[in-house]
């Protein structure tokens, strides 16, 4: 069996006064990346996971942030991590 990756990209809306929380919190997290924040309190994460179940793990944990208004799922992909590597360029 392959083993594959699940890449999601999460929209978040928090509180700007609770902002730098939030983002120390979600920095914390194993393979989460910010990829965006914005003076609003919106956040962009970039998440890679084993699994689409720790992706919604995830996102729930987020969800429940002191500060976090909102947190959705905007895009979800799965990749054989194999293919992947080729297509980065990996040596096999």
């Amino acid at each position: 069996m392959t083993e594959e990756i699940h890449i999601s990209s999460l929209l978040v809306r928090c509180n700007p006064a609770q902002m730098e929380a939030v983002l120390a919190a979600i920095q914390s997290m194993p393979r989460a990346e910010i990829s965006q924040t914005g003076p609003s309190g919106k956040i962009v994460v970039l998440f890679e996971a084993d699994s689409d179940r720790a992706i919604g793990d995830a996102l729930a944990k987020i969800q429940l942030l002191d500060g976090v208004a909102s947190a959705a799922l905007v895009f979800h992909q799965t990749c054989d991590a194999q293919d992947l590597a080729i297509e980065e360029g990996d040596p096999q």
